[in-house]
């Protein structure tokens, strides 16, 4: 050693070396001489990697550290953390302390929340002298805890997809697209089969369309006959006027011929009987053309019911063209209606004119007593010229009845014609009145056997127009029937298909969003779970391996800081001092 070694300087500098070292210190461990502190209690149900000197951030911003942990006094199990923070940290009563991890290493700190801006300060309001924060649980923490439920989760899920996709539910599947498949052929065999229908009811409808033309032929002809009858009965009308006015110039020839029925009473027994069987011939050959008539009436009706029978047979085999047999309709009810007013005219004209014709002329006979008084004087006096005048006029009636039935059998259309030559006929017989009344009498029987065909024909008027109105009716009718099912047949048709459609729409929409949710969370946890259990599970086991040797390696370091700070922090070497 030195003999003469400077002791006062060698004991400055060391003093100012230690100086120096403890400032460094102090300045390495950011120690604050003059810093206020605040603490506060968080009890945590578990702390691990949680320490004493422990990091404590407030929002991220470290602000403090762990100062003690130690069981809670009440012994309730839960971890007492007294951390020590800046005084001016605005912990509030809305704040959460909670157990975060730091880094890749996985260091654990103490965070603490900011809460409610509007909330009171804790420190402020608190009672006790070291205040309490509420603990909550961090992200780790709560994935951790709740791992098991998530696990059961996802395996519940897994054991209801397989489920789903269990055998029962493919076959189930497989029979849907069979029944879809079965229903969309059949319902293309419906749609064919009501293409035939279509072409049926059209062929139906062309048929119904010429029949409607035959019936409005048919309809134009009944009412120009209709018509020519009331033109051929006015004529009579006016015939009959003309006899009135030829009977009341007779009158007198009546009245002073009285005593010529006495002298025709043999005439009467002679040769009236030929002319009175000649009559009746003329009216059994009128009979037999009325019934000819009346017969093709009734064949005319029949054809019309068959013809009806078969348009009947026709529209049950329809079921569609509503529009076009809607216009047939149309077109059959205005020639129905057409038939229905000729009818109505004709029996007007029965009722009325028909009615007042047999009243004068019963008129006509009430007043033949008086006229034969007259007809005794005129009998004694003109009875050969007017025998030869009956001869004359009862040859000239039967030509002209003969001549009516002929053209009364050759066409209807002749009304005309006959009604001149009827009116031509009653000029001579009035002539022939004017020179003979005493015929009166057998001219009486001719009106009562005229007024019986009259009846004759006024019968079968009757039942043709009832047969008439009756079957067209029914035939109006049975047509309306028909096209009514037609109409709910087509409707029924046209109400299902849609809802069968949309039936098989639904059932498909339901069955693909079934499986695309079972694609879409299969699709959703299958990359989630293939990930967590291949990168996830080794993370957090390698995380708690790490976490135990850092938590050891940082207690081994605590001890020997504790042990021995200044050898820690200075070396393990003394230094040698050479004199």
């Amino acid at each position: 050693m030195e003999t003469r070694a400077n002791y006062l300087l060698i004991g400055a500098f060391t003093l100012a070396g230690f100086l120096g070292l403890l400032g460094f210190l102090l300045w390495f461990a950011r120690v604050e001489l003059d810093r206020q502190f605040a603490y506060y209690d968080i009890y945590f149900p578990t702390v691990t990697g949680l320490s004493n000197a422990s990091e404590v951030r407030f929002s991220g911003l470290p602000v403090g550290q762990v100062v003690e942990v130690a069981l809670a006094p009440d012994q309730s199990g839960e971890v007492r953390v007294r951390v020590e923070v800046d005084a001016g940290t605005p912990v509030r009563t809305s704040s959460v302390a909670t157990i975060e991890s730091l880094g890749v290493t996985g260091q654990s700190y103490v965070g603490i929340s900011a809460g409610d801006p509007r909330d009171p300060l804790l420190e402020a309001v608190a009672e006790e002298t070291v205040p309490d924060i509420p603990a909550g649980r961090s992200v780790l923490q709560t994935l951790s805890q709740d791992a098991p439920e998530i696990l059961e989760e996802i395996l519940q899920v897994s054991r209801r997809v397989s489920d789903l996709l269990g055998p029962e539910n493919q076959d189930r599947v497989a029979n849907i697209l069979a029944n879809v498949e079965n229903s969309s052929a059949e319902l293309s065999q419906a749609l064919e089969d009501f293409s035939a229908v279509t072409e049926t009811i059209a062929t139906a409808t062309e048929d119904i369309g010429a029949f409607t033309s035959r019936l409005e032929d048919i309809s134009a002809a009944a009412t120009t006959t209709l018509e020519t009858a009331d033109g051929t009965l006015r004529q009579v009308s006016d015939l009959a006027e003309r006899a009135e006015t030829t009977l009341e110039v007779g009158d007198d020839a009546l009245r002073s011929g009285r005593q010529t029925l006495d002298s025709a009473n043999a005439f009467i027994e002679t040769d009236l009987p030929r002319v009175v069987e000649t009559l009746e011939s003329t009216l059994a050959s009128l009979r037999t053309e009325i019934d000819r008539v009346g017969g093709d009436a009734s064949a005319m009706l029949a054809e019309f019911r068959q013809t009806g029978e078969v348009a009947t047979a026709r529209l049950a085999e329809a079921e569609e063209t509503i529009a076009a047999l809607d216009r047939v309709l149309d077109d059959t009810s205005r020639s129905v209606a057409a038939v229905e007013a000729a009818a109505t005219r004709f029996d007007t004209f029965i009722a009325e004119d028909g009615t007042a014709l047999v009243t004068e002329t019963r008129d006509f006979l009430a007043n033949a007593n008086e006229v034969a008084e007259a007809a005794v004087s005129v009998a004694e006096e003109d009875l050969p010229a007017i025998l030869r005048d009956i001869r004359q006029a009862t040859e000239t009636a039967a030509r002209t009845v003969e001549s009516v039935g002929a053209d009364l059998s050759a066409a209807a259309g002749r009304a005309d014609d006959i009604s001149a030559e009827v009116a031509a006929t009653l000029d001579t017989v009035g002539t022939t009145f004017e020179n003979a009344n005493a015929t009166l009498g057998r001219i009486n029987t001719a009106l009562e056997t005229g007024e019986s065909a009259l009846a004759a024909a006024e019968r079968a008027f009757t039942t043709a127009d009832s047969v008439m109105t009756e079957d067209v009716q029914q035939v109006v009718t049975s047509l309306q029937d028909t096209l009514a099912r037609l109409d709910e047949a087509v409707a029924a048709v046209t109400a299902d298909i849609p809802t069968i459609t949309d039936e098989i729409r639904q059932t498909a929409e339901r069955a693909n969003a079934a499986f695309a949710q079972v694609e879409r969370t299969a699709g959703d946890l299958g990359p989630s779970l293939q990930a967590f259990a291949n990168d996830g599970l080794p993370q957090y086991t390698r995380l708690g391996r790490e976490a135990r040797e850092l938590v050891e390696n940082l207690q081994t370091l605590a001890r020997q800081i504790q042990r021995d700070p200044a050898r820690y922090f200075l070396g393990r070497d003394a230094p040698a001092y050479r004199r």
